[in-house]
């Protein structure tokens, strides 16, 4: 009885696993809405967090896909971005909060996103891949 209770229990441990894992989102790119700031595209901006901790910028990509992509790409709105093929189906969106840097041309997000996009960049490559569009007027 005790060996068919232990199966039973593990059987179902490793369903609630499955499921759990197979509900969570994945992620293709990344999303930041700029509409409403005074934001300058640039070559190669920055996304830092609100205590200046760059989370996105051309330190952290793999330099085969910036020569082909670029840093980032631009869209005028979010229809406009989430049509990108650059991200992929299933972007993380997010609203830049304030601008920064030379010529304002460096993003800053609230910290609570940068925790999550930090968080997803540890088992998703759309960081390093430069999978990232950005929404400008």
């Amino acid at each position: 009885m005790k060996k068919a209770m232990g199966a039973l229990s593990f059987l179902g441990m490793t369903f609630l696993m499955i499921g759990l894992a197979m509900s969570q989102v994945v992620y293709t790119g990344l999303i930041v809405d700029a509409r409403g700031l005074s934001f300058t595209p640039s070559a190669s901006p920055k996304i830092l967090d609100e205590d200046g901790r760059e989370i996105f910028g051309s330190a952290y990509l793999d330099k085969e896909w910036v020569e082909k992509q670029g840093v980032v790409g631009y869209a005028k709105d979010l229809a406009e971005a989430k049509a990108n093929s650059r991200i992929g189906e299933n972007p993380y969106v997010v609203k830049a909060i304030e601008v920064t840097g030379p010529n304002s041309k460096d993003l800053i997000i609230s910290n609570a996103d940068a925790r999550k996009i930090r968080e997803l960049a540890k088992h998703l490559n759309f960081l390093d891949h430069a999978k990232v569009v950005l929404v400008v007027p």
